[in-house]
This record gives structure tokens, sequence and C-alpha cells, in this order.
């Protein structure tokens, strides 16, 4: 064989070997994902809407959660019934479930009131029977807890109880259902106003004991707890800002702050107290522009905050994008944030979605 031929040879392997080295899931899309209260409704033209807008923009999951009344121990058949036939339906459309829970364990309750023992009982077992009874689905996967920064779901100064609650049902999950997905975080992405919730990367480190550089707040047997989870989860919202634009306090997880918000869940991986596989694994889970209202961001605006942010979101390696709320609430609502209206009028944010790759 001559030597141009091996060259060639040469040269070509070495290429392939370029290849496999570089690093797994690179260049892979970013899953786009939907969430509205309509996929859940009666009236199944409410329903085939919602998932005919979810495949035409070629999502790939949607969020549900299941709402605890705060004493029950089993999920509630109704419940269950209408998340098993969105998952039927879902399946049409080629997308999976990802569920979760809205709960209210700091309502009324004082900063550092605690959660009674019993309480956080009927919860972990009341998790653990969503997982039961839909443990024979193709979920995308779990959710332990949403916004426990955040008062209402869980009084402020308990970070490290949390983190405990949120272990037990990660536990309570993998047992009813092995093999699926268990995300955790579903931070707030600040403070809102007032005291209404902790910044996220503080509440964190707080809960995990490590000080502002990771180090470590104590010895203790308790102080190595480490938070368990599957994938990391986040909410970026940020009505005042583009979500290009970083804050200045970074412990505030707004989408500005992708870049030092990956890196601190990142150290919390280093710091031992989360696993390395959640840490590569973050996802968006929450995210959208309000169109009603105080924060309300004009759609033109929207539109173009929209795509920078699906950018820097696909540039930071996340894995899920998800947008909550596909129309408007009818009538009177506290959050409105469709990319339709109510009435299924598309806005400039939802001609925007449906090309976002």
């Amino acid at each position: 064989m001559s030597r141009t031929a091996l060259r060639t040879i040469a040269g070509s392997l070495a290429a392939v070997s370029l290849l496999a080295a570089a690093p797994a899931g690179a260049d892979a899309r970013m899953a786009k994902g939907l969430q509205d209260i309509q996929m859940l409704s009666d009236d199944p033209q409410d329903r085939a809407a919602f998932f005919a807008d979810a495949k035409s923009s070629r999502a790939t999951t949607v969020r549900v959660l299941v709402k605890w009344d705060g004493r029950s121990e089993e999920a509630p058949l109704d419940q269950i019934t209408r998340i098993r036939r969105a998952a039927e339906e879902g399946r049409e459309a080629n997308v999976r479930l990802l569920v979760g829970s809205y709960v209210t364990m700091g309502r009324g309750k004082r900063a550092g009131a605690k959660v009674p023992a019993r309480t956080q009982t009927r919860y972990v077992r009341f998790m653990g029977d969503v997982a039961k009874q839909l443990s024979d689905l193709p979920l995308a996967g779990y959710l332990t807890f949403n916004e426990p920064n955040y008062r209402t779901a869980w009084p402020t100064r308990r970070e490290r109880e949390w983190v405990r609650l949120s272990n037990r049902v990660y536990t309570a999950m993998k047992r009813a259902d092995r093999g699926a997905k268990v995300l955790v975080g579903e931070a707030a992405p600040n403070t809102r106003s007032g005291d209404a919730a902790t910044n996220p990367g503080a509440f964190f480190r707080k809960a995990l004991y490590l000080d502002a550089n990771y180090k470590p707040t104590s010895r203790s047997k308790a102080a190595r707890t480490k938070l368990l989870g599957d994938g990391f989860t986040l909410h970026t919202y940020d009505f005042v800002r583009s979500p290009t634009k970083a804050t200045t306090a970074t412990d505030q997880w707004t989408h500005g702050n992708l870049k030092t918000t990956v890196a601190q869940v990142k150290r919390l991986a280093r710091a031992g107290r989360l696993s390395g596989t959640a840490a590569r694994n973050i996802h968006i889970t929450e995210f959208a522009y309000r169109t009603a209202g105080g924060h309300r961001t004009p759609d033109a605006r929207a539109a173009r905050y929209l795509r920078s942010a699906f950018a820097s979101a696909k540039r930071s390696r996340i894995k899920t994008f998800i947008w909550y709320q596909v129309r408007d609430p009818k009538g009177r609502s506290d959050w409105k944030s469709g990319l339709r209206t109510s009435s299924g009028k598309a806005r400039k944010t939802w001609s925007v979605w449906r090309r976002l790759r």
C-alpha cells in the first residue's frame, strides 16, 4: 500500500477518533415543553386544541401539577383519571407528561413555623401514590415539590427540613415507579416582593449547609445530606429586564443570570450536595411573559425576548424549556401568559414558539 493511501487512512481514523471524543449530546436539541390547564379539561375540543398546538410546535414534554389538599394520603381519582387521559391523548401528539404537585404548606404560617411531621408524612405518601397510579405510563418524569423557596408553598427559614421532605418524596416515587426520573428544585427565581420568597441561590446553600463559598458550615451528619434527584429544575421568569441581561444579585436565578445559575448548581454538586448527574441535567420547567396586569410584557417585545431566552438556554445546555400557558385563562385570573388569547387568537410569541428549534 502506498504512503499516500496510508496517510489517507490515518487521517480518516483520526477524524473518527475526534468525533468519538466529542461530548455526548453536544449538538443535541433542547426539548420544548408546554403547560396549560386546558389539557385536563373535560371538554374534548379544549384538549384537542391543546395537543394540536403541542404537536404543531414540536413540543415533546407537557408539565402537569397534581393538587394536594393538605390531608390526603391517596391521589384523588378524578385528578388521576384526567392525567391518565392526557397521557394517552398526548401519545398521539408525541408528548410525554412531567408530573409534579401544587401545595400550600406555608400558607398563613409565620416565618420559621414548622410543618407538622404528620402533614409531611401524608404528603410523602400522597406523592408515592401518584407515582404508583401512573407507573404503567411512559412519563417524562416526576417533580418532588413546586417552589419551596416561596413562603406560600413552604415556610421561610425552614430550608433544611424541606430537603429532608424532598428526599423522602424522591425515595417514595422511585419505589413506586422504578426506573422513572424524579427531578428536584423548581425554585421561584427571586424574592418577588418583600419577603414572599428567598433568592434560590441562598436558599439551596442554606438548605445544604454551605456558606457563600460553598464550604460546609457544619461537620454534623445532617450537614452532609445530599439533595436527591435525577435532574435539577428551574423557574427563570423575569418580567422586568431582557433575558440576556444579568443582575448583580447572582443568587437570583432569573433568566438573565442563567450562566451563573448553572455554575451554582454545578458547585452544589462539587460540594457533594447534589449528584453530578442532576447537575448535568438541568430543565427550565416554567418560563413565560405575562399578557395582562402590572407585569405585562408587550407582545412584540415578549416575542423578541422569547427568541433570546430560548437561545441562551440552549447555550447553557438546558435539557428542557417549558412555556407556561398556551392560552390565557378565561375571565379574571391573577396569571395570564398565553401564547394565544383566551379565544385562541395567536400572539407573536406563538409564531416565534412554533419556529424555535
